[in-house]
């Protein structure tokens, strides 16, 4: 397998997706030239269930890089095994619950929450169901970490399910299917903010003894 660095195999699959995704050449010569992975992203979120992805593709939607996606693949089913075609691509749904499935471990939320939990600078990826207004009606789980059966998730995709960057804070202030899973995400961003804030106040504790000491000296 060539080496390849983790910014390298997500503009390699930026680059792919924009071409698959963008059909109009001067919109996507646009989106490219200006790099706008935010953009391509947002389709691949609209995007219908049957798109078919290639890895690079995959690597790029989900924001896992080469190394860490071929890693991912020999410890958990490689999605890719029994792929047709040259590159090999599967579709969406099946790449989707596949993704479901390498988080299914955690099966549900660890106390710590590091960051935003995101693959996207834009927040955490939930899925999410919308009214005829476009707006989010309810949130169905977490895009992989998620106490729901995969059946479950399946059926929120066939129903026109899509997958939405939110914070979590921003979540937590929406309607959820399962109230149960809204708890945990409470509770651990509860625990989240806690630490965050007993971090911060130790910081201006150690800064206001470091100006004493100087005053002192």
């Amino acid at each position: 397998m060539t080496l390849i660095s983790n910014q390298d195999s997500l503009e390699e699959g930026f680059i792919r997706s924009a071409l698959e995704i963008i059909a109009n050449p001067g919109k996507r010569s646009a989106v490219v030239a200006r790099s706008d992975h935010q953009t391509v992203r947002q389709l691949l979120d609209q995007a219908p269930s049957s798109t078919r992805f290639t890895q690079s593709m995959a690597e790029f939607y989900l924001t896992i890089p080469r190394r860490q996606f071929e890693a991912l693949k020999r410890t958990h089913l490689n999605p890719f095994a029994h792929a047709a075609g040259r590159p090999k691509v599967i579709s969406k749904g099946e790449l989707l619950t596949w993704f479901g499935r390498v988080n299914k471990s955690v099966h549900a939320i660890a106390g710590k929450l590091e960051g935003r939990l995101g693959r996207t600078p834009n927040g955490t990826p939930f899925i999410v169901m919308r009214d005829k207004h476009r707006k989010i009606n309810r949130i169905i789980s977490h895009a992989g970490i998620t106490t729901l059966d995969l059946d479950a998730i399946e059926e929120a995709f066939a129903h026109g399910a899509k997958i939405a960057a939110l914070g979590v804070d921003q979540a937590l202030t929406l309607p959820w299917a399962d109230l149960a899973e809204k708890r945990l995400w409470r509770q651990a961003y509860r625990i989240y903010i806690e630490r965050t804030h007993a971090e911060k106040v130790a910081l201006l504790d150690k800064q206001e003894l470091d100006d004493a000491t100087v005053n002192i000296a």
